[in-house]
């Protein structure tokens, strides 16, 4: 297949996953306070945080200014976020997109972490 079909169908599928990583759908906060945020975590603690949505991942930490932010998925199960798998992984590791405790699948959807309605300027 030639390279610049393999980059668009990359591209095409990052694009899918930060869509779905932004909430498209269902939360249980009111739309206008998730509205061009999403759920992250932090590399250096691995703990969930709220912000708005990357061009880029890893993003850049609000208050550390370090990238240390993946996109986040959800296991309802043991009701944990975690790094959500990279894309090659989704793909290519059978196993990537459950979760890492209880096998079962990940989601993007999932309580918000406690601040997430507070707006970008206002989180602690």
């Amino acid at each position: 297949m030639p390279a610049h079909f393999v980059a668009q169908r990359r591209l095409v599928g990052w694009t899918v996953l930060c869509l779905l990583l932004a909430g498209c759908g269902g939360s249980s906060q009111p739309a206008d306070a998730n509205a061009g945020r999403m759920v992250y975590i932090d590399m250096a603690t691995m703990q969930p945080i709220v912000h708005d949505v990357a061009t880029s991942f890893p993003a850049v930490h609000p208050q550390t200014g370090k990238p240390t932010l993946r996109p986040a998925v959800y296991c309802s199960t043991c009701k944990k976020w975690y790094p959500a798998p990279a894309l090659d992984q989704v793909n290519r590791t059978p196993g990537a997109g459950l979760c890492p405790k209880d096998k079962t699948p990940l989601t993007a959807e999932g309580p918000w972490p406690n601040d997430s309605a507070a707006p970008a300027s206002h989180q602690k």
